[in-house]
């Protein structure tokens, strides 16, 4: 994981994202971002990729993922990433592809931050 110092492939700058190894690698070695440690930051996220990283936040049972090669026929796969998972959101109940984002349910209100892994098929 890398914490961003500018903004980067759709990610805002000062937020901590989890990037293929070369691609964090690359953008350490020119200076626009620094290790991490995480956690992923938290909430709602615009990506490039067709792969990532999300951290639902305490409270919301959802997140939305802003990503432009989404639309109502792509396929999402989402599951929960973490060794210590939250208490209720213990799953990734389902995901819902629209024009341009997908939002990725849980089972419940997480009582913790969340980490999911998901990955788009457009």
């Amino acid at each position: 994981m890398i914490l961003l110092n500018r903004a980067y492939g759709g990610y805002a700058a000062t937020t901590i994202v989890q990037l293929p190894a070369d691609t964090e690698a690359a953008l350490i070695a020119q200076g626009h971002a620094s290790t991490s440690a995480g956690p992923v930051t938290q909430g709602a996220v615009t990506a490039t990729y067709l792969t990532g990283r999300v951290t639902i936040a305490i409270g919301a049972v959802s997140i939305v993922v802003t990503n432009a090669a989404c639309n109502i026929s792509s396929t999402v796969l989402a599951v929960v990433s973490q060794a210590a998972a939250d208490g209720t959101l213990l799953r990734v109940e389902r995901t819902l592809a629209a024009a341009g984002s997908f939002t990725i349910y849980g089972t419940a209100a997480a009582t913790a931050a969340t980490v999911v892994n998901w990955i788009l098929i457009p």
